[in-house]
C-alpha cells in the first residue's frame, strides 16, 4: 500500500499537515490491551502466590493451615473455639515432630557409638 498523502483529489499532497486526523487516542478503546493488562495481572499474582509458597520459612502444611485460618477469618466463619482447636492441633504436631527428631538423633548416635566400638576392637591374633 502507497504511504504518500493524498488531496481529497487524488493528487500527490506534499505539504505538511497542521493536526492529526482521525480519532483521539483517548477515545479509542482497545479491549486487546486491556485483557492482556488483567490476564498479565492474574498470571503474576499466581506466580507470586507461587514463589511467595515455596519461599515461606514453615512447612508447606503450616502455610496451608494459616492460609486456612486466613480465609475463615475473612469469611467470618472463625468462632474462638474452632481456632483454638485449630492452635492446639498445631501446638501437638509440632511437638509429635520435635520428639520424632530428638528420637532420630539419638538413634543416629547411638548406631554411630556402636559403629566406633566395633571399629575399636582389635581382632585376636
Amino acid at each position: 500500500m502507497d504511504s504518500t498523502p493524498r488531496s481529497a483529489h487524488g493528487k500527490d499532497d506534499l505539504r505538511p499537515k497542521t493536526h492529526a486526523s482521525g480519532s483521539s487516542y483517548r477515545r479509542v478503546p482497545d479491549k486487546g490491551s486491556v485483557s492482556m493488562l488483567g490476564l498479565g495481572m492474574v498470571i503474576g499474582a499466581a506466580i507470586g502466590a507461587g514463589v511467595a509458597l515455596l519461599a515461606a520459612p514453615q512447612s508447606g502444611e503450616e502455610t496451608r493451615d494459616r492460609i486456612r485460618d486466613r480465609v475463615r477469618h475473612i469469611r467470618g466463619r472463625d468462632s474462638v473455639w474452632d481456632k483454638l482447636a485449630r492452635e492446639l492441633r498445631r501446638a501437638a504436631s509440632t511437638r509429635r515432630k520435635r520428639a520424632l527428631v530428638r528420637r532420630r538423633r539419638e538413634e543416629e548416635k547411638l548406631l554411630e557409638k556402636e559403629r566406633a566400638e566395633r571399629d575399636a576392637r582389635v581382632p585376636p591374633p
